[in-house]
């Protein structure tokens, strides 16, 4: 009969999540997490195969921490300006008030393996996809109620949504909060019509105030938080 574990192995996940984050794939190890943790290395390899699978699950749970965010978004009824404002500028205001700024788990995962490794593919593939399909949701309705451009591809713009955000968690770690919010600004002011930059300007958007669903940041940066801020 095995010995009953003395720790919460979710908690190892997340202490994960933050330092897999903060250090990188390349530049994190076992002593690390253990560190974060709060655990010994035999505690670790008692219960984890690898490093590499610890990596694989803290990624996976990362990305599902945006299914209720998705939802949150898809449920509103609030002009498609205001909450494309809010999920874009409130991801970058969490990361830029970071001393580290270290954003976004997936985002940073991305940049620094690209395609290398399938498993790691394979997760984030799927959370692009569910992001993607939000987006040209918002955009429709937005197109809809005349708040944003009709000539516009709804599909395509989401693409483009998700890699503008992407982009500018990585810009984010380097450049002002300022520069930041306002690029994020002309970017949606650029998919909306008159009346929806009215509507941006009237009823929002309020940088810094998280997007329907995000969940408040307690570690260092939006993407390393113990309670998932989620991926792009």
């Amino acid at each position: 009969m095995g010995r009953k574990k003395s720790f919460d192995e979710q908690a190892v996940i997340t202490a994960a999540i933050a330092v897999f984050s903060e250090h990188g794939y390349v530049g994190t190890d076992v002593g690390l997490v253990c560190e974060r943790a709060n655990i010994g290395r035999s505690s670790f390899y008692n219960t984890f195969d690898s490093l590499d699978a610890v990596f694989l699950r803290a990624l996976e749970d990362y990305t599902s921490s945006g299914i209720p965010i998705r939802e949150a978004l898809l449920d509103s009824h609030r002009p498609a300006p205001v909450l494309l404002m809010e999920r874009l500028g409130g991801e970058l205001t969490i990361q830029c008030a970071d001393q580290k700024k270290i954003g976004c788990l997936s985002a940073n995962t991305a940049a620094e393996l690209g395609r290398e490794v399938d498993a790691v593919s394979t997760i984030l593939d799927a959370d692009r996809e569910a992001w993607i399909d939000t987006y040209a949701a918002l955009i429709a309705r937005g197109q809809a109620a005349g708040d944003l451009l009709g000539d516009i591809d709804a599909a395509v713009h989401a693409r483009l949504v998700f890699s503008v955000l992407a982009g500018l968690r990585i810009a984010a770690r380097i450049m002002p909060a300022s520069e930041v919010l306002d690029q994020t600004r002309a970017f949606v002011a650029g998919l909306c019509t008159p009346a929806g930059r009215a509507t941006l300007d009237t009823t929002g958007p309020r940088p810094g105030t998280p997007g329907p669903g995000t969940p408040d940041s307690d570690t260092p940066g939006s993407g390393a938080s113990t309670k998932g801020i989620p991926s792009a």
